[in-house]
């Protein structure tokens, strides 16, 4: 089986990489045995593509940690794969996370972990970091379409950029809602989710800890997306 490399954005942010590497410690956990786990940026932190390429041996697939496909999937990962391949490396570009079901189930691991369990009258908001790319902010909806959270109120998105704003998400939801809460849609910690965390403050909605690194969920898709 070839190597397993994650693909992430980066951010000055250090826990950022952290989670990044927290989930990289959980992949490799349950790659198969000798094969190896390395996690490469984009940007910010080290290492790049070009200085991991340096210590590809063999074949390996690439995975990128993105949740839609998003202009840095389209343009930014397959350069960044190109880079990888620049010194010789065999190296399969997998799809991104998401869309994918899976990573709604990430979010009810976070909800969970923070005490909160399926009830008709808790409903959800999904609050992603977006994109200029409407339409990939529209997959993260599509989702929730497509495969309802049984027992939970209604759930739905939010966005920083490029989808709808969390006020007028938590406005709708409280329609027909006791308690709204709020999950990060991210991969990792940093300064985007703090931004997240302050706006749904001063409309008294709580978000649960973390971001999607931490679940064990996230870290099985990334082991089924390099198969």
């Amino acid at each position: 089986m070839p190597d397993i490399v994650l693909i992430a954005h980066g951010s000055p942010d250090p826990r950022h990489a952290a989670d990044v590497e927290r989930l990289a410690d959980a992949v490799r956990d349950r790659a198969r045995a000798g094969r190896a786990v390395g996690a490469c940026y984009l940007d910010h932190h080290a290492p790049s593509p070009d200085e991991l390429a340096a210590e590809l041996e063999r074949p390996a697939v690439a995975v990128p940690l993105l949740l839609t496909p998003a202009f840095h999937a389209r343009v930014d990962i397959p350069a960044a794969v190109g880079r990888l391949r620049a010194r010789g490396a065999d190296v399969r570009l997998a799809p991104p996370l998401g869309p994918d079901d899976r990573l709604l189930d990430a979010c009810e691991e976070l909800l969970a972990a923070a005490g909160v369990t399926p009830d008709p009258g808790t409903a959800v908001a999904v609050f992603a970091a977006g994109s200029s790319d409407t339409a990939a902010v529209a997959s993260i909806g599509e989702t929730i379409e497509r495969s309802p959270r049984r027992g939970w109120g209604h759930w739905a998105v939010a966005a920083l950029d490029g989808g709808a704003e969390i006020e007028d998400v938590v406005a709708l939801l409280r329609l027909d809602a006791e308690r709204v809460v709020a999950v990060s849609f991210m991969v990792a910690e940093g300064i985007l989710r703090d931004r997240m965390v302050e706006r749904c403050a001063l409309l008294g909605v709580d978000m649960v800890p973390g971001a999607l690194a931490r679940t064990a969920t996230l870290a099985d898709l990334v082991i089924a997306r390099a198969l």
